[in-house]
């Protein structure tokens, strides 16, 4: 019994790594175009922003993570595959290490950077008021740097030792598939990966709902969704600064449906199909 399955294997590995080498160089065209395409966001929003704010900021920090995603993990695993193709050229265990730990860090910093653009849409449409006395420049910059480490801590440690000690993923070529790496380290990211992209869906679904509830009701009262501005006085007294209130409607609306889309789009293109390869 044993023959059959290991032919079985063998024969899955292979169809792999054909279908691997047959769309390698498309991938790496997709990644160059998507480094412009993210480059060219930030660019965009930058260029209009004398003063940033957190939506914003988060912004611009998923398209720099994507361009590194695309830059690095990407673009290295491509050239190193097509290099194969045409010499003797193998994976050796330095190089899958930096390959894995780079890629799950910042597939990692994408989805929890998704969940977190979504957790401040729904607080900004949810709690307008309490929102804006929030310190949320700070709060989204801290967020962003939490992320990151904790990303970068969980996925080095497959290079450092968490991982299947019988069957190495370096072993034998790159094996990358999470479930290949150990069943750890598995499991963490099933938890990790399958949290955070609930907690976008729910959040987001909590926006549209009130963004949705608010133009419903607009006809009846205009001002509903407007909140008075805010006057932020120093310990004398005086005047020190002004935050706006709420956003109007349409412009709620445009921002809402905006998030909304980059929320399905990266859970459905990343969170869903590393779920799916877990399972």
């Amino acid at each position: 019994c044993a023959l059959p399955r290991t032919n079985m294997v063998d024969e899955m590995t292979t169809m792999k790594d054909d279908v691997i080498n047959a769309n390698t160089l498309a991938w790496l065209v997709c990644s160059g175009v998507s480094i412009l395409a993210n480059t060219w966001s930030i660019l965009s929003v930058s260029a209009k922003q004398k003063k940033w704010k957190p939506l914003e900021f988060l912004i611009c920090t998923l398209a720099g993570t994507h361009i590194l995603n695309m830059a690095i993990p990407i673009t290295m695993y491509c050239v190193i595959t097509l290099r194969r193709q045409h010499s003797n050229y193998e994976w050796n265990e330095g190089l899958c290490k930096v390959f894995v730990s780079t890629f799950y860090t910042l597939t990692l910093v994408t989805c929890f950077s998704v969940t977190s653009l979504s957790y401040h849409r729904m607080w900004m449409v949810r709690w307008p008021v309490n929102y804006r006395l929030s310190n949320t420049k700070k709060q989204a910059v801290h967020t962003v740097m939490g992320i990151w480490m904790v990303s970068f801590i969980l996925s080095t440690l497959p290079a450092v030792g968490w991982h299947d000690t019988i069957d190495r993923f370096y072993t034998s070529d790159c094996r990358f598939i999470v479930t290949e790496i150990g069943l750890g380290f598995g499991v963490c990211f099933l938890l990790l990966i399958g949290g955070s992209v609930a907690m976008g869906v729910i959040c987001i679904g909590i926006a549209l709902f009130q963004t949705f509830s608010i133009q419903a009701g607009h006809n009846a009262d205009k001002n509903k969704f407007n909140v008075p501005t805010i006057v932020v006085e120093d310990a004398q007294g005086k005047r020190r600064s002004s935050i706006d209130g709420s956003e109007p409607l349409k412009t709620s609306l445009q921002i809402t449906y905006l998030i909304s889309g980059i929320v399905f789009i990266y859970d459905f293109l990343t969170g869903f199909p590393i779920l799916v390869s877990l399972l």
